[in-house]
């Protein structure tokens, strides 16, 4: 399940190398000291992806037409994207990012909890989803998929469950929260959840609607209203 929306609107990148605008995109004041991790130098080598730093980073990597490999390394933590072509680097980026690659383009667009957008664009409007790095969350889980289909799909359909139940019994409390607030309940009445759980049991369905956030991402999947807690959560 998924529903359409600009990744990129209203959003702009840093470029460390000061190449420009891409796409509309503004470059943004501030230098290497701002990342989190050192911004690669150009031409550096593709460092080797360890598995440990998974809950921080990802990779996807394809095959372009001139025999050549793109790979797009991904910081959550800095919100970075980097760019490696045949395994040497080429462009880091805030993301959303459009990388230029010719007459196509990668487009990388990514929330706390994984990818949204990680596509190839080609110069005929084709466009290919970049396949999973080994030892990346995103190939474990496409691996899972893969051998255990079963479990796969209880996975995909569990994290809905949850998302649903989530969005009918977090939703009345949390408007009320807002409605008792001095901007609103100073001019309209402010709206009495039926719902009123235990604080400890809101914990618990916020945790889960995390995880399920999770596996949706992992799977690229997003859907503006079933994915809203977790899209809060993040924000």
């Amino acid at each position: 399940m998924s529903d359409e929306h600009d990744p990129w609107e209203g959003a702009a990148r840093k470029d460390p190398y000061g190449s420009g605008r891409i796409d509309g995109f503004e470059g943004l004041d501030g230098n290497e000291g701002d990342w989190l991790t050192p911004v690669p130098v150009r031409g550096s080598p593709l460092p080797a992806f360890r598995p440990s730093l998974s809950l921080q980073r990802t990779r996807f990597t394809i095959d372009l037409h001139d025999a050549s490999t793109a790979t797009v390394d991904v910081d959550h933590l800095s919100g970075r994207a980097s760019l490696y072509r045949d395994d040497r680097h080429v462009q880091s980026s805030d993301m959303p990012v459009r990388f230029p690659l010719g007459p196509d383009r990668i487009e990388v667009a990514a929330s706390r909890y994984g990818m949204q957008r990680i596509h190839l664009i080609r110069a005929d409007g084709s466009q290919r989803r970049l396949d999973p790095a080994p030892g990346t969350p995103e190939h474990w889980r496409a691996q899972l998929s893969r051998r255990h289909p079963g479990v796969g799909r209880g996975l995909a359909v569990g994290a809905v469950i949850v998302l649903t139940i989530n969005l009918i019994l977090l939703a009345p409390q949390l408007l009320e929260l807002v409605t008792h607030l001095p901007l609103w309940a100073d001019r309209f009445a402010p709206f009495a959840s039926p719902i009123d759980l235990p604080a400890g049991v809101n914990i618990a369905l916020t945790l889960t609607a995390g995880l399920a956030g999770i596996e949706r991402a992992l799977t690229f999947r997003h859907h503006r209203l079933l994915d809203v807690e977790a899209d809060g959560i993040e924000a």
